[in-house]
């Protein structure tokens, strides 16, 4: 048996493989989560929602139908929405408030609460108030997000 022969048979040979490709793996899904974000649950923006009290300076959007939205969000202002199915509404208004009392809840998702919306590091860019908590906050250039709910029950409708 040669030398290459027994370098490859041997299990320093398996191990360098196996190594390698955890190594490739592993780059691979933190290259595509760095651009990712997520919800935190909080009660606090539950309760600022429930009280019609939610942050002045922040941008509103909601998800679904105006007398029946999925979601509603508030973006600070240094991020923009890149999106078609995210709607605006200014959050001083009457239409507002009766939206956020008529948010569309599911016990198959959970219960309607708040969240925090954070950016890749961890940083508070929005609050998010909804029962639907399969979210994905994409984070792309210009300060701009993409926020995709998972909304199986309505897949055919956008």
């Amino acid at each position: 048996m040669n030398h290459l022969q027994t370098i490859i048979s041997g299990s320093r040979f398996s191990r360098f493989c196996y190594i390698l490709a955890m190594l490739i793996v592993s780059a691979m899904i933190s290259g595509c989560l760095e651009k990712y974000g997520r919800i935190k649950r909080n009660p606090e923006i539950t309760r600022a929602f429930q009280s019609h009290k939610v942050e002045p300076d922040y941008k509103y959007y909601y998800y679904g139908l105006t007398n029946y939205p999925y979601a509603i969000i508030g973006i600070d202002p240094a991020y923009h929405i890149s999106s078609k199915v995210w709607r605006e509404i200014d959050s001083g208004t009457e239409q507002f408030e009766k939206m956020i009392d008529w948010v569309w809840g599911d016990d198959y998702y959970s219960s309607i609460s708040g969240a925090s919306i954070l950016s890749p590091t961890g940083e508070k860019v929005g609050i998010w108030y909804s029962s639907i908590w399969f979210v994905a906050i994409r984070f792309e250039e210009n300060n701009r997000i993409a926020v995709m709910p998972d909304t199986p029950f309505i897949r055919g409708s956008h």
